[in-house]
């Protein structure tokens, strides 16, 4: 049984109805859809591991939480120190959770559901594995943007700074490993260290990608595309963090500004963009995924007026076109964007 206590109150889910049923009853405790734009779990298979990799001295994942809570409805959650009954589902549910809340703009939570996914998969996958790869991104995730904000306290800043770094060095490895540097995975933790001013290639020391000889063709291109496309080490970076996938000098609306201007909305639009690309691909009526996109964007710029309600729209725009991508090739539903 997973508990997290919420103020007194002990939020139960059962873990024998399976992962999806466990996130869905905590997401109608919570009263939130679940969504992010982080990436999702991928549906390919892992490419083989190269015959000799360097040992190297892996990240654990933090012991204690540090983002500061953000109003009464954040903070609610607690660490758990025994997680003698947990089991591989919990990885998965807590994810969620943690997506959830950081779509809500609660990022105490989010690292404490984050934290615990870390440290349920640091016991039962290993510190190497992708389960834990994927939670230490989250919290790289997290952390990266909170250290970013203009409202954090300087000393806060630097320490939610080093853990980002840290942690996504470490998911860049286990990525680039299991997945080589072609990998969504592997692109979205090496532009979160390009962000943060840390050397892509620090992160992969010790490492060693899967070995071309075993890779399709294919496969091996992308990869030395990717190895040519890395930028080479120069020290923190200095340069202005990338814009969003559109032109903003040609920004017009309140969203498309407020996109624009904040580093994480940013970012957001440039990976929604690459997904929006793989749907595309996918969606079996061409037509009707235009109508559908072309209404969601009408509906982010007559809905959102707030940070809060683009970082929602995101990451119901992201699910939707997951679905596109990996679930039955239908038009994905309306997302439910208020203001």
């Amino acid at each position: 049984m997973v508990i997290i206590k919420h103020q007194g109150v002990i939020l139960a889910s059962a873990l024998g109805r399976g992962a999806a049923a466990v996130a869905g009853a905590w997401l109608l405790m919570l009263g939130h859809a679940a969504s992010s734009p982080f990436p999702d779990q991928p549906k390919t298979t892992a490419a083989p591991r190269s015959a000799a990799l360097a040992p190297v001295q892996r990240t654990a994942c933090p012991l204690q939480p540090a983002a500061a809570a953000t109003g009464r409805k954040d903070g609610k959650f607690s660490l758990q120190a025994d997680l003698s009954g947990m089991t591989a589902k919990n990885i998965a549910s807590f994810i969620v959770l943690g997506k959830e809340a950081a779509a809500a703009g609660r990022p105490r939570d989010a690292e404490v559901a984050f934290l615990m996914s870390c440290r349920v998969a640091d016991k039962l996958k290993g510190m190497d594995s992708v389960e834990s790869a994927d939670a230490k991104y989250q919290l790289g995730w997290l952390y990266a943007g909170l250290a970013l904000e203009d409202g954090s306290a300087r000393a806060s800043r630097a320490e939610l700074r080093r853990r980002a770094q840290r942690l996504y060095a470490d998911s860049l490895r286990t990525y680039l490993a299991r997945y080589g540097q072609a990998h969504e995975k592997s692109r979205f933790a090496a532009e979160g260290l390009k962000a943060l001013g840390q050397p892509v290639r620090s992160a992969q020391e010790g490492t060693s990608p899967p070995s071309q000889a075993l890779m399709p063709p294919s496969q091996a291109r992308r990869n030395e595309a990717a190895q040519a496309a890395l930028p080479a080490p120069h020290g923190p970076s200095t340069a202005a963090p990338p814009g969003p996938s559109f032109d903003c000098a040609k920004a017009r609306s309140m969203p498309e500004k407020m996109i624009c201007s904040d580093a994480e909305l940013a970012r957001l639009d440039r990976e929604l963009g690459r997904v929006y690309a793989r749907a595309k691909s996918a969606a079996a009526d061409g037509a009707a995924f235009g109508r559908q996109n072309s209404e969601e964007w009408r509906r982010r710029e007559a809905t959102c007026r707030d940070r809060e309600c683009l970082l929602r729209w995101y990451a119901n725009r992201h699910d939707q076109l997951m679905h596109v991508i990996e679930g039955p090739k239908q038009e994905p539903a309306p997302s439910t964007v208020s203001r």
